[in-house]
């Protein structure tokens, strides 16, 4: 869906054009960062306890989706509870 008049599109784009390479980096490693905050309240609305091997889950999900297999997804989440169990090593 595109709900944006050609206008207004071209305006911005010309603003974000005027920034430089590195305040346009700087504007998506905030977004980035603004969106990860709200999935981790989101997680956390979920009764998941923030830096668990479930909550890490949910946020890989969350920010990657189906860029990650299902079986690295699995192989990540077999790590993190092994992790998680006291007196146990990981490689």
């Amino acid at each position: 869906m595109k709900d944006t008049l050609p206008r207004a599109e071209a305006l911005v784009r010309s603003l974000l054009l005027r920034k430089s390479g590195e305040e346009r980096l700087v504007m998506g490693a905030d977004m980035f960062s603004a969106a990860r905050a709200l999935v981790s309240a989101s997680l956390r609305e979920q009764g998941l306890t923030m830096g668990s091997a479930e909550w890490k889950l949910g946020l890989l999900d969350r920010t990657y989706g189906a860029e990650i297999s299902p079986a690295h997804r699995r192989r990540l989440l077999e790590r993190w509870r092994a992790e998680a169990t006291p007196g146990s090593t990981s490689t």
